[in-house]
């Protein structure tokens, strides 16, 4: 016994107890089968605690109950005795106990069924729980027909539901679809096929790793200046003025993949360099790759074919020659159409089996004009900010040449977008010029010194994308690696009014099959997410009707799925 003293009067009440084949529990006997099946069950050390009354009797059918500090035992001539508790006591409770359809417990609770489930039986019916749909009764024609398909191991799984009014009968819903029930027509069981197809809704557009550039506008609208941005999304990093490197030189991949490519004058000259060779000319010339390897320039009538072609124009840094200020026009450049390009000069090479077509030039007074990350009429402490991130990303990567392209960077978004003069001398291209300018100090057409972001003495990553979800996202979360600074930054000012952001929010509509194939699965019924801190999406696991399940993290899906970003619900 858990007390250690009686009053007398309790001793003998215990006493009289034993005489009669009572057990008894702190001042409340427990006798009879009630008595019997609760000792069965370990008594106050079981499943059941301590008995908080006594027994009470007078319930329907000749029914007794006696209430414990973690359930009750009912008991009938019928059904004996078999206690309750946990959801599954809750459950009967909301049915009327024995009142109700279920009636009295035929057998106390049971589990080890699929995905951990329990059941239990009564007169009337049944109840089953498990962990992830709760416990619910099922009773008369539902559960008939819910039997025949297999009970919880069948296509429709465990109830998510209790009976409920449907048009002129009744339904109940189940984890792989539902019943329903009327008068005439009896139960019929639905098995929901997989959806035809899903829809995602998210926020951002891009890694979300970063600056965000509709973030930048909307801090620039708030009074901002381009070191506050910076310095915001890319803390604990710094903006400084930079010396070093202002004038260095910078190879940009415009195109590769082809056999020949035509380059075209504007407004001058052409010049071709095939070593010592040198072939001026008012024409446009074609470079085509070689059987062996190399490249052949066709000028004219003239030929020429060498490891390496340069081609130069007037009026630039190699050929300061001419009054015009002559550019290029390059075929298959800027994604497939046509680049136009006004400094530096181009490298023509063969690289794998195809052409390699590769701009060098100045970073600060060549590459930058031409880079086309940010709309042209923003505001100068958004724009500067561009202008000061986009050459620390390209001063970062003048250290090292790719062999996979013969080049420092792309001039797509697998570094950043350069368009060239289209870009520089288009629309708004005096806007971006004039930023660009800001950020420098000059002398003559030479670069002093220009505004870069640092950590630790060294040139930052600067990576940068649209937007983010609200907030931005690790680089850790995205690539892995852990950047001290790229962490987690908020990004609310992406989705003011004034940030005009029109990723704010976006809708995806991804097909049955789509979905089907980028999880390996014969169909997907279900899908679930988790999170990052940053409320991007982790892991996204789908699961097919048969109960396979697959993963791929957010980062994945947002590729394989064609996605704006991986911060994304699924839709209801």
């Amino acid at each position: 016994m858990r007390a250690s003293t009686r009053s007398l009067g309790v001793l003998a009440g215990i006493v009289i107890a034993l005489l009669l084949g009572t057990a008894v529990w702190a001042a409340y006997p427990v006798g009879g089968a009630i008595g019997t099946h609760y000792r069965s069950l370990g008594g106050e050390s079981g499943r059941l605690g301590e008995p908080t009354g006594p027994e009470r009797c007078g319930l329907r059918d000749a029914g007794c109950v006696q209430s414990f500090e973690d359930g009750s035992i009912h008991w009938t001539r019928a059904t004996g005795a078999h206690a309750t508790w946990g959801a599954i006591r809750t459950a009967w409770r909301t049915t009327g106990w024995e009142n109700g359809k279920l009636g009295y417990p035929t057998t106390d609770e049971r589990c080890g069924l699929t995905d951990r489930g329990c059941y239990q039986t009564f007169q009337g019916g049944s109840i089953h729980w498990s962990p992830a749909t709760g416990a619910h009764p099922t009773w008369c024609a539902i559960r008939t027909a819910w039997r025949t398909t297999g009970w919880e191991n069948g296509k429709l799984g465990y109830p998510v539901s209790g009976e409920y009014p449907s048009g002129s009968g009744v339904a109940q819903d189940f984890q792989g679809g539902r019943i329903r029930w009327t008068a005439g027509g009896g139960a019929v069981v639905e098995i929901d096929g997989p959806p035809a197809d899903f829809t995602l809704t998210g926020s951002g557009w891009g890694h979300g790793v970063g600056m965000s550039q509709y973030g930048a506008r909307g801090m620039a609208a708030a009074g901002n200046t381009s070191t506050q941005i910076l310095e915001h999304y890319y803390r604990p990093a710094r903006v400084e003025s930079r010396t070093g490197s202002a004038n260095a030189d910078i190879r940009v991949q415009l195109l590769h993949g082809r056999q020949s490519v035509r380059i075209a004058p504007q407004n001058g000259m052409l010049r071709v360099r095939v070593g010592s060779t040198v072939d001026d000319n008012w024409h446009p010339i074609t470079l085509t790759r070689t059987a062996d390897g190399r490249v052949r320039a066709d000028v004219g009538t003239a030929s020429y074919t060498g490891t390496r072609i340069d081609v130069e124009w007037q009026n630039t840094r190699a050929w300061p020659s001419g009054t015009n200020p002559t550019s290029v026009a390059i075929d298959g450049a800027r994604a497939g159409g046509t680049g136009q390009y006004r400094h530096g000069r181009i490298e023509v090479t063969s690289l794998g089996s195809s052409l390699n077509v590769v701009n060098v030039l100045r970073v600060n007074t060549e590459y930058l004009p031409g880079v086309a990350e940010m709309p042209t009429g923003w505001a100068r402490p958004a724009l500067e900010a561009q202008a000061i991130a986009a050459p620390t990303y390209a001063f970062r990567n003048l250290g090292t040449l790719s062999s996979a392209c013969g080049c420092h960077v792309y001039d797509e978004v697998r570094s950043q977008v350069f368009a060239g003069w289209a870009h520089e001398n288009g629309p708004g291209g005096a806007n971006w010029v004039r930023a660009v300018d800001g950020t420098q100090s000059r002398s003559g057409d030479t670069v002093s010194s220009a505004r870069v972001i640092t950590h630790d003495g060294r040139f930052i990553d600067a990576l940068y994308s649209s937007s983010s979800g609200g907030t931005t996202n690790r680089a850790a979360d995205v690539w892995g690696n852990d950047v001290p600074y790229l962490q987690e930054r908020d990004d609310s000012a992406a989705h003011t009014s004034a940030a005009g952001n029109p990723y704010s929010s976006w809708s995806a509509t991804i097909t049955q099959d789509a979905m089907r194939r980028a999880f390996g699965l014969p169909d997907v019924v279900d899908i679930s997410l988790t999170r990052t801190g940053s409320g991007m999406v982790d892991t996204v696991t789908a699961t097919s009707a048969d109960g396979r399940t697959a993963a791929l993290s957010g980062v994945e899906a947002r590729t394989v799925l064609g996605l704006r970003s991986a911060t994304f619900e699924i839709a209801d």
